[in-house]
């Protein structure tokens, strides 16, 4: 294969990884189906630039502790301000991790606000009263009594939210809200906002995510789940009851809301309409979402090639039951990829030294027929029939690396099992490497990754083998583009890898180790 092609493929490779992790462009909402007169799925309503809340002087907390969380509710609105995962601790502590931490009432979690304007539910005290495992708050107005009761449960990551309105006016009443359903979701790594989005299921479709301009996006429908995402972990609201739609905000920078519009329900007089809710907020990983159930494993999404990092994802979860490390788990995936494709590695790389033992041939005949480009062609391919060469086939084993490395980014990016897994030196997989210096350098600062340097020089040994296997009928032009190479690639990859998460440099150390060996094993056999 042809050294521009294998530069076009590996740079091809660079810019969609770099893209995604640096630019990660706004996803759009599939089009809906339409029928004549039908509005659109997406509409964005005007917002007032966002103004914080007074704080409320006399607001009461109430904390409750299960198995999973710690919850602290407000009596104002009766809402959640701040829940923390006792299962997943802060980095570089043994604290509980919060995930919902919020000031302004009208974002705590299961806050509700009447869409026609009558009633203050989000900004009163509520009532608090406890029974069980209930925690019960309850607000009389003129013509309602509001109950929202809480059930908590030990089981699972799931909060239930019975919503019981009660008209105590002598007529029937209407009665509209909307209700959060996530909101200022903790992201302690600043560089990670980016990856912060909302995902919902609206008539049976899947919902992704459209940066909103001072704007609240509404996704009119039925309402299976929305969902407010940050790179591990998810907040999943599910309605049991008639939706308007879904909607999401970004009243400031980085700091989304998202919730379910109810549809309006008339209440007789004396009477009662009940409504369910279920709250999700934990990992974002299929295993954990399937016991909740509702199909919110949709929620998780890997991308384009979803499909192979999943079965990437599997395959590492297998090898680290049984070796009982990420690490080792990445390392044992890195090899047995690499065996995989090594056949088609090989017919790779002699094609490629047949193709550059053709050189002198090829540019013979390159000097005969250069006026006559059709001749040129039809010879060139009468060569390569002659020699039983196929120029396309060095190109597969990087066509099917390209994906399975696509996916893997995505995997190993966003899975919770790499949070906090140590290896070696390195402290957590899901970070760079870093090592602590003892003293600030210019640039790098005070700590040093080190896979990535070992990345660089495991590329150029591995460009001086490759050269050698390509074999010496090239020309001086060429010469001058392998030592480009020799410098350029390995300092390019270094840089783009070296704030990159150290279970995916690790993976590409490995597969740069193998590849050299591979290298020379063929060198050694030719």
């Amino acid at each position: 294969m042809e050294k521009r092609l294998i530069i076009a493929v590996t740079l091809s490779i660079l810019v969609i990884v770099t893209y995604q992790y640096f630019f990660p462009a706004p996803k759009h909402p599939a089009p809906a189906a339409r029928t004549s007169g039908q509005v659109e799925i997406t509409k964005e309503i005007e917002q007032k630039p966002y103004a914080p809340p007074l704080p409320a002087v006399d607001e009461k907390e109430f904390v409750a502790t299960t198995d999973k969380y710690i919850i602290t509710f407000s009596d104002i609105g009766g809402a959640i301000k701040r829940l923390e995962l006792r299962n997943y601790k802060k980095l570089n502590s043994d604290e509980p991790l919060p995930l919902v931490e919020t000031t302004d009432p009208g974002e705590y979690i299961f806050s509700t606000k009447d869409t026609l304007n009558l009633l203050p539910l989000e900004s009163r005290a509520y009532e608090l009263s406890k029974k069980g495992g209930e925690v019960n708050y309850t607000l009389n107005l003129k013509d309602f009594q509001i109950l929202k009761k809480y059930i908590l449960r030990n089981s699972n990551n799931s909060i239930e939210l019975q919503f019981f309105i009660k008209n105590i006016s002598s007529a029937p009443k209407q009665f509209a809200y909307k209700i959060i359903g996530g909101a200022g979701m903790v992201e302690p790594h600043a560089q990670d906002k980016r990856l912060v989005e909302v995902i919902s299921k609206v008539d049976g479709k899947i919902v992704n995510y459209k940066r909103p301009k001072n704007n609240i996006i509404v996704h009119p429908g039925i309402v299976s789940w929305v969902a407010l995402k940050t790179k591990y972990f998810s907040a999943i609201l599910k309605p049991f009851g008639e939706t308007m739609g879904g909607f999401y905000s970004m009243p400031r920078e980085d700091d989304l809301i998202a919730g379910i519009e109810m549809r309006t329900v008339t209440i007789p007089a004396g009477s009662v309409a009940e409504q369910k809710f279920i709250l999700y907020a934990g990992p974002s990983k299929i295993t954990e979402l399937k016991k909740i159930g509702y199909e919110f494993e949709e929620s998780v999404n890997y991308g384009f090639f979803g499909g192979i990092a999943k079965i990437l994802l599997a395959s590492m979860a297998l090898l680290n039951n049984i070796v009982h490390s990420w690490g080792l788990s990445i390392i044992i995936l890195s090899v047995l990829l690499n065996v995989i494709l090594f056949p088609l590695t090989l017919k790779s790389f002699k094609s490629m030294q047949k193709m550059h033992e053709l050189h002198p041939q090829m540019e013979k005949l390159k000097a005969q027929h250069k006026d006559n480009p059709q001749k040129l062609n039809k010879e060139v391919m009468e060569l390569y029939k002659k020699y039983n060469i196929n120029p396309l086939s060095g190109c597969l084993p990087l066509l099917l690396q390209m994906p399975i490395f696509i996916a893997l980014y995505q995997a190993l990016t966003k899975s919770i099992d790499l949070r906090r897994a140590n290896f070696l030196w390195i402290k957590d997989l899901s970070m760079p490497d870093a090592v602590a210096l003892p003293f600030t350098a210019p640039i790098i600062g005070n700590n040093i990754n080190i896979l990535p340097i070992a990345m660089v020089i495991l590329m150029v040994l591995q460009q001086k083998v490759s050269a050698k296997v390509m074999g010496g009928a090239v020309t001086e032009a060429q010469r001058q583009q392998q030592r480009m190479m020799l410098v350029m690639m390995p300092i390019m990859f270094g840089f783009i890898f070296y704030n990159m998460p150290s279970g995916m440099v690790l993976y590409w150390v490995v597969s740069t180790i193998l590849t050299i060996v591979e290298q020379y094993a063929i060198l050694k056999n030719t």
